[in-house]
């Protein structure tokens, strides 16, 4: 019975999250440096916690940037990219690539914590998921 409302419990939790999740990587203080390529994406990243310092480089590319017959497929590629904090586990996402919107490949190089909505307390990388997003 046990089994059966755990199994349920987590059904309900995963039905209608907003993005497909597939390679994963991991780690704590140090780097996480991987790439993957799906249909409809690519990227490569390199999620540094080092010194104290946090610094998050590399790029997505939406590789379904239209649909057939001028229509777009409306989905974005990034990474997600989980934080250790001080404060508990902390998320973000890198910048977008919406081919539907305009931009098929983004490069990025930044500092995570920098400005007002900033992961605070960052004690280290987690874990990096190559996304397919819908906005």
């Amino acid at each position: 019975m046990r089994r059966l409302l755990s199994a349920a419990l987590l059904g309900a939790l995963t039905v209608g999250i907003p993005m497909t999740a597939t390679s994963t990587a991991s780690a704590a203080p140090g780097c996480i440096k991987t790439s993957d390529t799906r249909t409809w994406g690519r990227g490569e990243i390199s999620a540094c916690f080092e010194g104290g310092v946090a610094r998050i480089q590399g790029n997505v590319v939406d590789l379904l940037p239209g649909g057939g017959l001028g229509g777009a497929d409306g989905y974005c590629v990034a990474w997600y990219i989980e934080y250790e904090t001080t404060s508990g586990v902390a998320y973000q996402h890198s910048p977008l690539a919406c081919g539907h919107l305009g931009r098929v490949e983004r490069t990025f190089d930044y500092d995570p914590s920098a400005g007002e909505y900033g992961v605070k307390g960052i004690t280290g990388v987690k874990r990096v998921v190559l996304n397919n997003v819908s906005i």
